[in-house]
């Protein structure tokens, strides 16, 4: 099952983020067989503000863990996390269902 998870950072973490980035790239590619997708959501100066991923995962508790594993989360970067049942209708140019 596909789930889609926006994440908001909390204010003033850049620094954080920063600090922790290669624990996090690591940890990704520790979980990359769950990740259809992922990457920051960035401001109008280019500064990451939060994330957008799109996780396969056998149900919302799955990807619940897999959330709070993550060094961002751990250091406490996130403000708030959204996730969803997500379905892909349209990919790369197609119609994907």
């Amino acid at each position: 099952m596909l789930f889609a998870v926006t994440i908001e950072d909390r204010t003033g973490m850049a620094a954080t983020r920063r600090a922790v980035r290669a624990a996090h790239l690591d940890w990704l590619e520790q979980h990359r067989e769950m990740l259809v997708i992922a990457g920051p959501v960035m401001d109008a100066e280019g500064n990451s503000i939060g994330s957008v991923r799109v996780i396969e995962a056998p149900d919302r508790a799955a990807v619940e863990a897999l959330t709070a594993g993550d060094p961002f989360a751990k250091a406490g970067c996130f403000a708030r996390v959204s996730i969803n049942p997500y379905r892909i209708v349209f990919k790369d140019g197609m119609k994907a269902e």
